[in-house]
């Protein structure tokens, strides 16, 4: 009797995996029969699994929750850990496709409470992600932000334990996705480098101390992030937006042509020979920023504060210095200074006092 109902659950399975839930439905039906008539518990808790599965795909969720509430009833009384945890799972999920998220956050946050001592760290990390999207949906942006931070503590130890090669593997294996679920993330003194992060939204995103070299950061959106003392040696920042993100003391000696840096803090950012050509610098803070041999071709720097900043062999063909400060600049030559003040640039001196602008 049990081998034929370990055949009809087989028979389930390859039914179900092909789209045919209904033949499925009747095999696990005639399987779960059987398992009860032998009072095989475990493999009964299997079926109504299944069963489950089966009744949610074909759209009938009240159902499927009943299918695995037994589940549920049969794992906790047989102490099957896995089935408990499977059923919590299944629970969980079939209240989100109903969006009822209070519900399945319930079912989770019991999952949540046993799957530590298993030593499942990645079956963590995604039961936190499932919490975050339900959080996210009901509008409970603290709690949702919370269950992040703890997502990315795991993809970190993933990464460590070289369970995933990459930081973009670890965050896709716990179900985070680098172009909208790291908008605020915490992502101080991590270790991205060559970190795959095109398009990726960082908006807001705390990466101070962090190591970027050689990362592709190509259109990603660092809008209002803190970079201070980040490392971004080489990386590829082509047509990002960094608009008001603090880079002060940051490596920033990477390529950043076309790169949105307005009203950006970068106080002693090292920018030594990077690209900027046709950079938007507009209001950007440029105090003791070091810019020598840099391709600044096209930059506009209007509005901009350069206070002892050192230009020295910086190239600056068809630059834009509407009302930009120039306090101290090393590297300017006259001939430069002169055509720069006729285009709006203001020039100070050591003590203060405003040159007047040729006209």
């Amino acid at each position: 009797m049990t081998s034929e109902a370990d055949l009809l659950l087989r028979q389930g399975i390859s039914q179900y995996q092909t789209g045919e839930f209904e033949l499925a439905l009747q095999s696990w039906q005639q399987a779960l029969n059987l398992y009860r008539s032998s009072q095989n518990f475990k493999r009964e808790g299997a079926a109504l699994g299944n069963l489950g599965a089966a009744y949610q795909a074909l759209g009938n969720i009240p159902q499927a929750i009943v299918c695995f509430q037994q589940h549920l009833e049969i794992a906790q009384k047989t102490q099957d850990a896995t089935g408990e945890m499977n059923a919590l799972a299944n629970i969980g999920n079939a209240y989100l496709a109903s969006a009822e998220y209070v519900r399945a956050i319930e079912y989770w946050q019991k999952l949540l409470a046993i799957v530590p001592a298993q030593g499942d760290r990645l079956q963590e990390g995604q039961i936190l992600n499932s919490l975050r999207q339900a959080y996210t949906s009901l509008g409970e942006l603290t709690q949702a932000s919370k269950y992040q931070q703890q997502q990315l503590a795991i993809a970190r130890e993933l990464l460590n334990s070289a369970i995933a090669t990459d930081f973009v593997s670890s965050l896709e294996a716990i179900g985070l996705d680098p172009t909208q679920d790291l908008v605020g993330a915490d992502l101080s003194q991590f270790d991205l480098r060559n970190a795959s992060l095109s398009r990726a939204n960082l908006e807001g995103a705390n990466l101070s101390g962090a190591d970027l070299t050689l990362a592709d950061l190509s259109r990603a959106n660092l809008s209002g992030a803190c970079l201070v003392r980040a490392k971004l040696s080489n990386a590829n920042l082509r047509d990002a937006n960094l608009s008001h993100a603090d880079l002060s003391d940051a490596d920033l000696r990477a390529i950043l042509p076309r790169v949105n840096l307005s009203s950006a803090n970068l106080s002693r950012t090292n920018l030594s020979s990077a690209y900027l050509q046709n950079a938007n610098l507009q209001g950007a803070n440029l105090n003791d920023t070091l810019l020598q041999q840099a391709d600044l071709n096209g930059v506009n720097f209007s509005h901009a504060n350069l206070n002892a900043a050192n230009l020295t062999r910086a190239e600056l063909n068809q630059v834009k210095v509407e009302t930009t400060r120039f306090v101290n600049v090393v590297g300017i030559s006259a001939q430069m200074k002169l055509e720069f003040q006729q285009q709006g640039a203001i020039f100070e001196d050591s003590m203060g006092d405003r040159q007047p602008i040729s006209t």
